[in-house]
Order: C-alpha cells, then structure tokens, then sequence
C-alpha cells in the first residue's frame, strides 16, 4: 500500500476485511491494525458508528499516533449509547467512502458499518459500491453484527468472533481468552491494549513466538509512553513437529518465566500475553503453570491470552472466550503476510 503522503511499499493491493461478531460485542482488531499501520508511517482513517467502552482512550490514542491516525465519531454525535444519528450516519458513510476512493488514507475502517446497514441507514448497494471503487492500495476494513451475501462476496477476509461468557464470577478482574483459526487475535489484543494504555491503563505485551524483529506495533509503541511490548520468541513453529527446533522450546520458556514476573510485579494494569496458547498446545508450557499463574494474578490486572489451539481448560477458567472464526482467509488465496498489515 502507498498513499501520497509516504514512500511505497512492497505491497501495492490493499484488501477488503469484514470483521463480524452476532453477539455484538466490540471487536477491537481495527484499532491494533491502526497501531500496527502506524509503525510503518501507514495512515489509518477509523469512521465509527458504534459505542464501544474503551472510547475515552481514543483521544490519547490519536494524539500519541498522530498524524497516522484519525478517527470520526460525527455518526454519533448526540446519540444514545447504543443509537446512531441517521444525518450524521449518512454523512459520516460519505467522508470515508471519499477518503477510500480518493486513496486519501492506507487503511480506512468503518467501524459498525454493517448495523447501520440492518438498520437501513447505509444500503448494502451502497456498500457494495465502495468495496468495487475503493483506491487499489488502500485497505478497507468493515465490522458489525453480520453480513449479507453480496458483501460477503465481495470480501477478500472474513473472520466471525464468537464470544463465550464462561466462569465470569471465577475472578475478580476480566481474564479473557483470545483463540480460534481467524484473522484479528493479535490485533484485537493490540487494539484493547491501545486504547487502555490511552486512558492511563500500564500495558504490557508480551510476544510468546514472535522474534525480536521490527513489528509494526513495535515500532510503533515509541509514541506510547504508557504501553510496553517485548518479543522473545523464535518465530514460526513446524506444527507438525515443534520439537523439531529446540530454540522454540528454550526461548518459550525464557518467555514463561518472563510473563510470570511481568503479571506478578503489580506494574500493569494489562498483560497481553500474545500466543501463549500456541506454546501451551505444543507443550513448551504447561497447562498447570498457566492456570497456577492465573490463581496468583493480581485482582485489579486484566489478563489476555491469546493465539491458536487454547486448552478447554484455559478457557473454562477465562472471564471471557473470544473465537476468532475463520470464514474466508486471503492466505488460501496466495496472499502473503504484508507489511503494515500482518506483521
């Protein structure tokens, strides 16, 4: 993706992402992805006609990410926490169907988009028409409660995030569970992570199997004074034979005995700890340990564990399980990792 405002990359096709979740719980993946973006100088244009809980943040969060990240809440001006005002609806739909044909931003997000085409304030010819004219570089993202067939058909990624409330009164601050085979865990990580550490919330991202290499959200966390991420694994992992490479093995448990002091040091007021499942299904961790850990964590800390392949056990002890479904995946499709995007 390139935009006038910065040099060009090796990736010149943005795609179309449409996040959907029929709880209608908040997805915060677009918000990691304007983190992640912003590492590479990308510039991401957020329309939102949702609430969400974690708004307050926003502000900070523009102004530690500026200019590369711009949000318009003009859709929900006025309104009831769950209400939309249908002028500003149409007029917010219109500003970032602009900015998406002109090419204006990298990624432009409507976020919730998709309610107000259920409740028939946006078309879904309208929609449409955006996917089919959007700037070839730029990437557009649209989230809401569900799509229709003829979005979803113009979908190049799909993901689904079903939401399980399992043991809420098991502890006295939210443990959530990040899993699943979609796209959207690491960002939505990222993206609540963003907008706590905004509204003062210390947080702290620990990368379980991701190298010290330079991540957009790594880069990009040198304009967060409240936010910290530390990268200690090796990479990606045969998963057909993990013991294959001894490294993951050693450099996971370099992680563990690092997120037991991170959680237990009374520093954060939110740990991410970022494929931690991964290394647990692999056995480089022990379910035991995770759950030892969890019992220990401080009251006030909200814990996320995130990454593929969670154990039933993880999850029954969780506040809340998010699972990211796969429902159509660019990667099947020949689309590598891009820069500003996945990585």
């Amino acid at each position: 993706m390139k935009s006038e405002n910065m040099a060009a990359t090796d990736q010149e096709t943005g795609l179309i992402q449409v996040y959907t979740s029929p709880s209608g719980r908040m997805n915060f993946a677009p918000f990691g992805l304007a983190l992640r973006a912003s590492g590479y100088g990308f510039r991401t244009l957020i329309t939102r006609f949702v609430h969400h809980e974690l708004e307050r943040g926003e502000k900070g969060a523009v102004a530690s990410l500026a200019p590369n990240l711009v949000i318009d809440t003009s859709a929900l001006r006025g309104s009831t926490d769950s209400g939309m005002v249908e002028d500003g609806v149409k007029e917010a739909f219109q500003r970032a169907a602009h900015a998406a044909v002109s090419g204006a931003y990298d990624l432009v997000v409507l976020d919730g988009v998709l309610g107000a085409v259920s409740r028939g304030l946006v078309s879904v010819e309208e929609i449409v028409g955006l996917m089919r004219g959007k700037a070839t570089h730029v990437e557009l993202l649209l989230t809401g409660p569900g799509s229709s067939d003829e979005i979803t058909a113009e979908a190049h990624l799909l993901t689904e995030m079903e939401v399980q409330r399992v043991a809420r009164d098991a502890h006295p601050s939210p443990v959530e569970v990040v899993t699943g085979r979609g796209k959207g865990k690491t960002t939505y990580c990222l993206g609540k992570a963003l907008l706590m550490s905004s509204m003062g919330v210390s947080s702290f991202v620990l990368q379980v199997i991701k190298s010290p290499k330079p991540y957009g959200e790594v880069m990009a966390i040198e304009n967060l004074p409240g936010m910290e991420i530390q990268s200690m694994g090796k990479g990606l992992v045969d998963k057909e034979n993990p013991d294959a490479d001894q490294r993951h093995r050693e450099a996971a448990r370099e992680a563990w005995e690092q997120a037991k002091e991170i959680v237990l040091s009374y520093r954060y007021g939110l740990v991410v700890l970022d494929e931690i499942n991964i290394a647990v299904n692999y056995g480089f961790i022990q379910p035991d340990e995770v759950l030892n850990l969890l019992s220990r964590k401080p009251k006030g800390m909200h814990l996320m564990l995130s990454g593929r392949y969670a154990k039933p056990e993880l999850m029954a002890q969780a506040t809340d399980v998010m699972e990211m479904m796969e429902i159509i995946h660019p990667f099947k499709n020949g689309v590598g990792a891009r820069r500003g995007i996945e990585y």
